[in-house]
């Protein structure tokens, strides 16, 4: 079994995406998704503890505020390690969601993974097939055709 800190840090980057959905549509449009069976184990084990399910609903209302992000992450990390089944778990549906969801994001910049997937970072100018012409890039520019 994997860590438990990158364990935490692979569901939460499974679960990200996921969660304006499950916001706004509820959690049973989840169920189209590779992540539904994650969500639902954390919701089960969450669901059993006041603070982690007040974590969970806070992270509902308000996907994008890090600082529910952070309490939400924390209530997963203390789940694990108080319960090293409930871990075991998370990291076998990881594995079975196709998912080596391991790379983190810090500061500007960009992830992608899985097959066929393309990210650019700050700033970044991704070209996919064929270019003709010119291309210019930064601030304050002035391009002059003859």
């Amino acid at each position: 079994m994997i860590e438990i800190p990158v364990l935490v840090t692979s569901a939460w980057t499974a679960l990200q995406p996921l969660l304006p959905l499950i916001a706004a549509k509820g959690a049973e449009k989840i169920g189209e998704t590779a992540g539904a069976d994650l969500w639902n184990a954390i919701k089960k084990k969450f669901d059993t503890k006041a603070t982690a399910r007040e974590a969970l609903e806070e992270l509902l209302k308000a996907p994008q505020d890090t600082d529910v992000q952070g309490q939400f992450r924390a209530q997963l990390k203390k789940s694990m390690q108080e319960d090293a089944s409930f871990a075991a778990e998370l990291s076998n549906l990881l594995e079975k969601a196709g998912g080596d969801f391991k790379a983190q994001n810090i500061g500007d910049g960009a992830i992608a993974q899985g097959a066929g997937a393309k990210a650019v970072g700050k700033d970044g100018i991704m070209i996919d097939g064929d270019l003709t012409g010119n291309i210019t890039i930064g601030n304050n520019n002035r391009v002059n055709s003859k």
